[in-house]
């Protein structure tokens, strides 16, 4: 097994809570009100802007073939045309941007992502990246072969559940068993936390919109 098989094993009731989350299983029946899948792409969008600067703010620390393919996959993803789409459809603009704060979870998530970088060791943070590629392939995945009935929210499915994303995640996912492998106990051990910290957040994201969780 793995590092990152191994990391996920230690985390599978916080994995599988995303899965399970009233947020998921309504984009998928078809029941999610419009505006609290709006109120999520904008803070989705916050998380995302946040998620692409520690991509090159990473690369800068890593080796030059670690930091090329870093900066690969923050340009390959597609996930900024699937989301401007997504925004257009239900009329999100950049002033609903500069006017909805970032969410308390949502500011947590980023600022731990920072932390990682900044006080722990850039290896921890490339293992921080990991959760939002990996879960989010995964749920597409499972959810793209169930079918919404709301054409929106299927293509939100699709979208990770594509040969692109899938071929993204597999990558990030190799970068990180490469970096893990080339560090020592103590090192994989600090990525091991950030991991989990990470999945964390991811599974309390969805609640950010669920309740709209303002300040």
């Amino acid at each position: 097994m793995n590092y990152t098989d191994q990391w996920r094993q230690a985390v599978l009731p916080t994995w599988q809570a995303s899965f399970d989350h009233p947020f998921i299983t309504a984009l998928h029946d078809g029941t999610l009100p419009e505006d609290t899948f709006r109120y999520y792409l904008i803070q989705d969008h916050h998380y995302l802007t946040a998620f692409a600067a520690l991509h090159e703010a990473i690369a800068e620390h890593l080796p030059a073939d670690q930091a090329q393919v870093l900066l690969a996959l923050n340009e390959g993803s597609g996930e900024d045309t699937i989301r401007d789409k997504m925004h257009a459809e239900l009329g999100i603009t950049a002033t609903d941007f500069a006017t909805t704060p970032v969410a308390p979870t949502a500011y947590a998530y980023i600022s731990h992502m920072y932390y990682q970088l900044n006080e722990v060791n850039p290896q921890a943070a490339v293992a921080g990246l990991l959760p939002c590629y990996w879960l989010y392939a995964q749920i597409g995945a499972h959810l793209a072969k169930l079918t919404s009935p709301k054409p929106l929210y299927q293509a939100f499915f699709d979208a990770y559940a594509s040969d692109d994303f899938t071929t993204s995640t597999n990558q990030m996912l190799d970068l990180v068993n490469q970096t893990a492998a080339a560090s020592s106990p103590d090192v994989q051990t600090q990525m091991a936390t950030a991991f989990k910290r990470s999945t964390v957040y991811e599974s309390h994201f969805w609640q950010i919109a669920y309740q709209k969780e303002r300040w």
